[in-house]
């Protein structure tokens, strides 16, 4: 669906001409064109936030699963539900992927944290997300012990 020529790309350079040729040269391969940020820090920000962006809403997906586990309701009965409504956002539940989506969020909170700012809801987001394979790792250790599955070979 979503490819390298049909995603409009964020594009910048170091001086204004720079930025003028980066955008013509995307511009005559991209199908949905580009969007020429302000400046290179414009155009990076704006990458690091939709990424930190992506993450947080994960990471709040991992823990409507916690939660859900804990009601002993089906988190995909309750995301279907919940997907009947025009303005709710359908992220699902899981690792985070990519090289960007993990590291991101970091990188804006160090930054911010060096301006003064500490940000909360993106380092939750990312003690979240990383925790998340250490979890489901014990969740599987927690069904196999009440299935009684011991040293089998599957």
């Amino acid at each position: 669906m979503n490819t390298v020529l049909t995603i409009k790309k964020i594009t910048s350079g170091s001086t204004t001409e720079v930025a003028d040729l980066v955008d013509q040269l995307y511009n005559t391969i991209l199908l949905n064109g580009t969007h020429k940020a302000l400046g290179i820090k414009v155009a990076e920000a704006a990458k690091v936030i939709e990424n930190s962006q992506r993450d947080i809403n994960i990471a709040f997906m991992n823990e409507l699963v916690k939660i859900c586990i804990y009601f002993g309701i089906d988190t995909t009965d309750v995301l279907e539900a919940a997907g009947t409504k025009w303005n709710f956002l359908k992220f699902k539940s899981g690792k985070v992927g990519g090289n960007c989506t993990g590291i991101d969020p970091y990188y804006l909170a160090q930054k911010a944290e060096e301006a003064g700012y500490y940000p909360e809801i993106i380092l939750a987001g990312r003690h979240m997300n990383d925790g998340m394979g250490g979890w489901i790792a014990q969740e599987v250790i927690k069904t196999m012990i009440t299935k009684e599955i011991k040293n089998q070979r599957f």
